[in-house]
């Protein structure tokens, strides 16, 4: 059996759950083969991830030989023109392709269907990510998302949406937002244990403890409220107890995040070390006191995955798709409105505060991302492959 695995851009995320997907197909005898729309963007500058790739991929739009002038993003309607001409010429078993949204999306799924080739859905979609109308809510149901034949999605909310959009419970599974959770592990602790030769490699770490941010710096990341937030926690805790800001991330919102770092009088205090590649943020991660992610609209949010894995107490968006199943109140962390300043400023006081078992809260955190891990997607994707081809 030959199955092919549909993305936009394959980084570090997704080479990770296709590793341990190509594992389970080389046991069970079938061929995988990963195929993306391009291999770099602006938007996800993962730096190189040529070790992490054990499985076969085919690129539609390869960067060193596709003019510049061309669209290669996930809505380019090239893209969606050649990945049809390519599952014709591979002819796969089952595809599992990523949303339903985009054109290249829906090109392979009605290529599925044409020739009658099962199709599986890899959905991070949740009722509160957009308003919603209900009359495009049926169409979308009826057009797209009922004609695959199984699903994998993040977590409980995207479980719960594809449910109102009338997509059978029984073939959905879990397990697709998951990361390599040994790597971030083994990263952070090798970081803490030599934290000097640490900050020798990464020098812009600070010495003082810190609340991580990993981001894009764009409007719905809400890093302006954060930097506010922390400059009401800043005044209200003694300089001597009081914790750094590190934001790790570039993007369009770079200068006005500065321009208030300044405004705020926090230059000494907020360190913005700008993108931190996927094989050097575990040092940041390491060395991290806790992390936190503001997100005023996020889908899943896998930086708390990664979060979770190095051990961090987290202090979450509730507006974040991963909050609901990642997040334990007062156990690993907490979780706050996005839009409420005097309350994310209140959650890092507390966190920081002397008393609180930042250890304790870390290793609840460990012990928890265990269940959203690379073998947990590869058993999701076995499970949905049998089911759509048990017949």
């Amino acid at each position: 059996m030959h199955i092919v695995v549909l993305f936009y851009n394959i980084g570090g995320y997704h080479a990770a759950r296709l590793r341990a997907a190509y594992q389970v197909c080389q046991e069970k005898g079938w061929q995988l083969t990963a195929i993306q729309v391009t291999d770099n963007t602006k938007e996800h500058p993962w730096g190189s991830i040529e070790n992490e790739i054990t499985f076969s991929i085919h690129t539609l739009l390869p960067i060193d030989t596709t003019d510049y002038s061309i669209d290669r993003s996930f809505s380019s309607p090239l893209a969606a023109s050649l990945i049809t001409g390519y599952l014709e010429k591979i002819k796969p078993n089952v595809v599992v392709i990523p949303g339903w949204g985009f054109p290249i999306s829906r090109s392979a799924l009605f290529w599925c269907k044409r020739n009658h080739i099962p199709a599986i859905l890899m959905s991070e979609s949740k009722w509160d990510d957009e308003k919603r109308f209900w009359w495009k809510e049926q169409l979308k149901s009826w057009l797209y998302v009922r004609k695959y034949d199984a699903a994998i999605v993040g977590g409980k909310l995207h479980h719960d949406y594809l449910i109102k959009l009338g997509f059978p419970a029984e073939k959905i599974f879990f397990g697709y937002d998951v990361v390599d959770n040994d790597y971030f592990t083994k990263g952070a602790d090798a970081a803490r244990q030599n934290p000097t030769a640490t900050r020798e490699y990464q020098p812009k770490i600070p010495a003082k403890p810190y609340f991580l941010v990993v981001t894009r710096l764009i409007k719905r990341k809400n890093v302006l409220n954060l930097v506010k937030a922390f400059s009401v926690y800043r005044q209200q805790v003694k300089e001597n107890e009081a914790w750094d800001l590190v934001i790790c991330g570039s993007g369009e919102e770079e200068e006005t995040i500065c321009n208030l770092i300044v405004a705020k009088g926090l230059n000494h205090c907020v360190h913005l070390p700008g993108f931190v590649t996927y094989q050097e943020v575990v040092y940041w991660y390491g060395l991290a006191a806790a992390f936190i992610h503001p997100a005023l609209q996020e889908q899943w949010g896998l930086v708390v995955n990664e979060a979770c894995a190095a051990r961090l107490p987290v202090l979450v968006s509730r507006k974040c798709g991963s909050f609901s199943d990642l997040v334990v109140e007062e156990k690993n962390g907490f979780g706050f409105d996005p839009h409420n300043i005097k309350q994310i400023a209140q959650l890092m006081i507390q966190l920081s505060s002397i008393g609180i078992d930042l250890h304790g809260m870390g290793k609840f955190s460990f012990d928890h991302i265990q269940k959203y891990s690379p073998q947990v997607f590869a058993e999701s994707f076995y499970n949905s492959v049998k089911s759509v081809t048990s017949n």
